[in-house]
């Protein structure tokens, strides 16, 4: 039997909503690929197409839009997103408030993942940017859509992560912000912090803990929490 551990020993961050804010941008670059006939609102696509990956996002968003939708049209929109995103992430880029140290100070004394519904060429293009390029090598792991068969909420992305830095999930926090990415973590057996940025609170209700920022989160405030008995 695994034994419960009362000591933190890895953190696993999502990216979009919580190191980088992005949504928007992911949602400007889905427009310039799906084109003029796409009609969802920016509130309707964060509400209901995000947390998962960009096949789950474009298959809402066509359906929302009355759209036909099939695997070629998928890949030919994916390949223009991709494009539109570097474009767009190089032009404008904000990191979430608080997120760049608490990865920096977190990456100083544990080993840290990044667990992701974004692609691998997003996810590049971001770190490459954010900070100046500060957070690109700080992660052990990286784990993206395009590295799990079933991405969030499925708990294979976070599975992965943990299974990459050798350490059992029962002993890692998850940093998350959509209920799809919270389910994910804790259906691979990670506790679970939220943030509630892009999500009201209520929403993240699921995660043992749930913040406003990560102004004020801190590697010894994440200790602390994860030492306290879970409810």
């Amino acid at each position: 039997m695994t034994s419960i551990s009362t000591e933190l020993q890895a953190v696993v961050f999502d990216m979009d909503g919580v190191i980088i804010e992005s949504e928007m941008t992911h949602y400007r670059a889905i427009c310039e690929a799906m084109g003029e006939n796409m009609k969802v609102p920016y509130e309707v696509f964060l509400e209901q197409c995000t947390g998962g990956d960009e096949r789950f996002a474009m298959g809402r968003m066509a359906t929302f839009s009355d759209m036909s939708y099939d695997e070629e049209l998928f890949q030919e929109w994916s390949r223009r997103k991709a494009t539109a995103y570097a474009r767009l992430i190089s032009e404008e880029v904000s990191p979430m408030p608080g997120a760049i140290q608490l990865v920096e100070s977190v990456a100083e004394e544990l080993p840290i993942g990044l667990a992701t519904g974004s692609r691998r060429s997003d996810v590049d293009a971001a770190l490459h940017v954010l900070g100046g390029g500060c957070l690109a090598g700080l992660f052990q792991t990286i784990v993206t859509s395009e590295d799990v068969a079933d991405p969030k909420p499925h708990p294979g992305t976070y599975s992965k992560a943990v299974e990459d830095l050798g350490i059992e999930p029962s002993a890692c926090f998850a940093i998350e912000d959509s209920p799809n990415g919270i389910a994910s973590a804790l259906g691979a057996g990670l506790r679970v912090i939220g943030v509630a940025v892009m999500h009201d609170a209520s929403k993240l209700s699921r995660a043992e803990r749930v913040v406003s920022t990560l102004t004020d989160v801190s590697l010894n405030g994440l200790r602390q929490w994860f030492a306290e008995p879970l409810a």
